[in-house]
């Protein structure tokens, strides 16, 4: 009998946050199943969880012809900021497009995102959240433009639409089975493993995206478990700190996966 059977998770990750500062919102969704829970799943600061919506629109517009994923890019003085190996990339560096999406969600290249952003338009890629009915979600800034969101133009998105656009990557259903698999793949080599991966066994793969800004920390991404794949997005905002959220974060993507894998 597993150690969890006697309580539902909901009461398990809300028992984890009784004594966590600062605002968590959790959904988990079995992909075997189809159960799903939220809690507090109201919208709140993206950071860079929002690359994934980018991601998905520029492999939209490469299926439409508006451009080839092998078309190299200079990096330019004015297209570097802070944040990622292109932040200090030296004059003459080039990548395509491909390289561009692949660092964006791998290493959160906050210059590639900028990058895409200009080519993609963030006309285009709000268009796509609506499409994809993630009405949570809405670009308004460019990366590291804190004017913008002094100025309250700040990106938001919600856990619900973060599991929502996960689930019809793995199920094949957000634009079509090859362009889905390059996406999982992708998100499959992030390199930032302190929150969702970090306590699960090394042999369980993750897919997924993180993001940080000043008081927040979130993870969100598809975990592929021996007995369960399932999506798990978490989403801490007003943060006292970083360090102790992502080991919260880490705490509930462990409690999930025993449940969802150990019980009986």
């Amino acid at each position: 009998m597993s150690k969890y059977s006697s309580r539902s998770l909901e009461e398990l990750l809300a028992s984890t946050l009784t004594s966590e500062p600062g605002c968590y919102s959790i959904a988990v969704k079995d992909l075997s199943s189809g159960r799903r829970l939220a809690l507090n799943p109201d919208p709140l600061r993206s950071a860079s969880l929002i690359k994934i919506f980018i991601m998905i629109e520029a492999f939209r517009q490469v299926d439409k012809k508006l451009f080839e994923l092998d078309e190299q890019q200079p990096i330019t003085a004015i297209d570097r900021v802070d944040g990622g190996p292109l932040e200090n990339a030296p004059e003459g560096t080039r990548k395509t497009w491909r390289e561009l999406i692949e660092l964006m969600i791998i290493e959160s290249d906050n210059t590639a995102t900028n990058m895409l952003i200009d080519h993609l338009t963030m006309e285009k890629i709000n268009a796509l959240t609506t499409k994809l009915g993630c009405t949570d979600t809405i670009l308004r800034r460019k990366m590291m433009d804190f004017a913008a969101a002094a100025e309250g133009r700040e990106n938001i998105t919600s856990v619900t639409d973060m599991t929502a656009a996960l689930e019809m990557i793995y199920h094949h259903r957000c634009l079509d089975a090859n362009r889905d698999e390059a996406m999982l793949d992708i998100l499959k080599r992030q390199t930032d493993k302190c929150k969702i991966p970090v306590l699960l066994p090394p042999t369980v793969v993750v897919a997924h995206k993180t993001g940080e800004l000043e008081g927040a920390e979130h993870d969100a991404g598809i975990v592929y478990g021996p007995r369960a794949h399932y999506i798990i997005a978490v989403m801490a905002d007003s943060l006292p700190d970083a360090v102790r959220g992502q080991e919260t974060i880490a705490r509930l993507s462990r409690t999930v996966y025993d449940f969802l894998n150990t019980m009986d």
